[in-house]
């Protein structure tokens, strides 16, 4: 019983790590040139939270500044459960708050990882693991917000 146990917590975080990402976008006018695409890098928030407990699950945050061009990115956030998929507009050298609920439970013999992958050149990835959480479904209420 112990064996199938972290047998079913190895697969979800292994399913949670390979079909969570992000995709980029970028910017469709740039005639190939990649430096104008949005790249984003990890940006230091002092004093600001990496993540809320909400009622039913956890809110994550990353702090991110975009080094690269204005543009468009899509961000795509997934979990065994299901994902979402959301469109954001970026500007050019500013940084911003990517926030996304994930509905989980506590649950001793379980565990689940959150990945956010920003794109770019530079490409920051945000990763957490959360032991003794189940992961209940899809990720809802992605957003990018100016900071």
């Amino acid at each position: 019983m112990k064996m199938t146990r972290l047998f079913l917590v190895g697969m979800l975080t292994l399913g949670i790590l390979s079909a969570t990402s992000c995709l980029g976008g970028g910017n469709d006018n740039n005639n190939g040139d990649d430096s104008e695409d949005p790249n984003f890098i990890e940006s230091a928030c002092a004093g600001c939270p990496l993540e809320e407990v909400l009622a039913n699950g956890f809110r994550f945050f990353s702090y991110v500044k975009n080094i690269g061009g204005s543009g468009k990115i899509g961000m795509t956030i997934s979990t065994s459960k299901g994902s979402a998929t959301k469109e954001f507009n970026v500007t050019a050298n500013t940084s911003y708050v990517f926030s996304c609920d994930v509905p989980a439970v506590a649950k001793s013999s379980a565990g689940f990882t959150y990945i956010a992958k920003f794109p770019g050149k530079a490409g920051y990835t945000d990763a957490r693991t959360k032991a003794g959480y189940d992961c209940t479904g899809a990720p809802t209420n992605m957003q990018l917000q100016q900071r």
